[in-house]
């Protein structure tokens, strides 16, 4: 009687367990069941986290709008490009600017063969970096304080901070990068002296046949060389300016921006200045650092200067929402 009541049991079970997994109810994404047993112990990495946040969808009117913006863009900094090639330097880089845009705006473009795209904001770079291809350069271009360094570092195709100010920001920045990483970093100049504006002073150079550069700005030789000699994992690339607007819509054709005239000035200064104090690693000539200048409404007057990068936004992009909450990063070009 018990061995009859125990096979009923057994029988019991196996006809019911089939059952019983019948009616689990479905997952709300569409995956197999190992997927969703493996995501139930190993957490989504970041990448997939943000991907299903963020809308990488866009529809063919706008991918040509944007298409056709960037090209223009292209088309006027190769005629200007054209005209001053023979005076040395660089073709400049164009950077699409994307900051406060949707992240299939990006991948728009990113479709059509473009690779170099700018932020303002640390963390909205990094979203987007986690969400997008991976072969994206991207160039951090808004104010970077110290506490955020880490979470610019965590982007391992970050091409380049520009922004950097401060030794206490480089210092964290190179602690933060992995071993077997380098950081290209560009210096921030305020060669306007505007308030508003981030930056060390720029440099100025003596008369004379062989120039010195004025000793009493020396927090930029000694950040480079900061930079050079004590942060192994950042790469000195360049130096970075804002211009002043007036100065780019007020000038005369053939008067420039002395905005960028001053950054070249600076640059020329730094190499001098390093090499006098004889500091390891420093760049042999000028052209080893790059400048980048120009925004929306001055790239071409910034490609006639000697630019070897552009920023431009609301060209590509159009107009931009204003940012309700202050972020941590303050907008740097339109």
């Amino acid at each position: 009687m018990v061995l009859a009541l125990s096979r009923s049991l057994a029988i019991t079970r196996l006809v019911f367990r089939p059952i019983a997994l019948a009616s689990r109810p479905a997952p709300y994404y569409h995956t197999s069941y190992s997927t969703i047993t493996q995501k139930r112990t190993t957490k989504m990495s970041d990448k997939e986290e943000q991907s299903a946040k963020l809308d990488l969808d866009y529809t063919s009117e706008r991918a040509e709008e944007l298409k056709e913006n960037i090209e223009a863009v292209q088309k006027e900094i190769d005629e200007v490009w054209a005209e001053v090639e023979g005076q040395g330097g660089v073709k400049p880089r164009l950077v699409a600017v994307s900051k406060l845009k949707p992240a299939s705006d990006i991948k728009a473009l990113y479709d059509a063969g473009y690779r170099h795209f700018g932020e303002n904001y640390i963390q909205e770079m990094v979203d987007k970096a986690h969400a997008l291809p991976s072969d994206i350069k991207w160039h951090f271009i808004g104010a970077l304080q110290s506490n955020k360094a880490k979470l610019a570092a965590s982007i391992p195709n970050l091409y380049v901070l520009e922004t950097l100010s401060s030794i206490k920001t480089a210092n964290m920045l190179n602690k933060s990068t992995p071993d077997d990483q380098t950081l290209n970093v560009y210096i921030q100049i305020n060669t306007s002296s505007e308030d508003a504006k981030s930056g060390v002073q720029p440099l100025s150079l003596s008369k004379g046949s062989d120039p010195e550069p004025n000793p009493e700005a020396s927090e930029l030789i000694d950040l480079a060389t900061h930079i050079l000699t004590e942060c192994p994992r950042l790469r000195l690339h360049g130096l970075m300016t804002i211009g002043s607007l007036s100065a780019s819509t007020s000038n005369s054709s053939d008067g420039g921006n002395p905005d960028f005239d001053t950054l070249k000035s600076t640059r020329t200064a730094l190499v001098q200045a390093l090499k006098s104090k004889g500091v390891k690693g420093a760049p042999e000539s000028e052209g080893e650092l790059e400048l980048s200048m120009g925004m929306s409404a001055d790239f071409k007057e910034a490609v006639k200067q000697g630019s070897s990068g552009v920023r431009v936004g609301t060209r590509i992009f159009g107009e931009r929402p204003k940012k309700v909450k202050a972020g941590d990063g303050q907008g740097v070009t339109k």
